[in-house]
């Protein structure tokens, strides 16, 4: 499952994803999990995820939210970045906005020594690979391999 993740995630280097949009570093990632798992992974979510959904009591938590995939059911917690492994998501907390202290904000594909891909939170929409930030680093999930059924 991580090799597909990954080989489908580098398909998008330095490429645009729905310029002139913010805000879509979920809908990028969900997209590849779609590609490499399968179309059940569009809608997957949790309502118990590890931030607490802090975005308020009345949000209800939704597939683009990004701590959506962010809980137990859905695999191992990693808390380090050197214990990450390529196509375990990367999970960041407080990169924008003005949301309590500990929400995920922003979500990408690790791709081993302390590197990931992901879609920027700018308009401009731009896939990119980049050293993950530790000071904004959260955690990072290792998907269940059960999760993953190719159609």
């Amino acid at each position: 499952m991580a090799s597909k993740v990954v080989s489908k995630a580098l398909q998008w280097d330095d490429r645009e994803y729905r310029v002139g949009k913010a805000e879509q570093c979920m809908n990028w990632t969900r997209e590849i999990l779609v590609a490499a798992c399968g179309s059940h992974f569009a809608t997957l979510e949790t309502q118990n995820p590890w931030d607490g959904h802090l975005l308020g009591a009345d949000d209800k938590l939704l597939p683009e939210h990004v701590d959506s995939l962010a809980a137990d059911e859905f695999g191992e917690k990693i808390t380090r970045i050197e214990d990450l492994r390529p196509g375990d998501l990367v999970f960041l907390k407080n990169t924008y906005g003005n949301w309590a202290d500990g929400v995920l904000t922003h979500v990408g594909i690790a791709l081993g020594e302390g590197t990931y891909i992901h879609r920027m939170t700018s308009n401009d929409g731009i896939v990119k690979v980049d050293p993950i930030p530790s000071a904004d680093f959260d955690s990072g999930i290792r998907l269940k391999e059960s999760l993953c059924h190719s159609e």
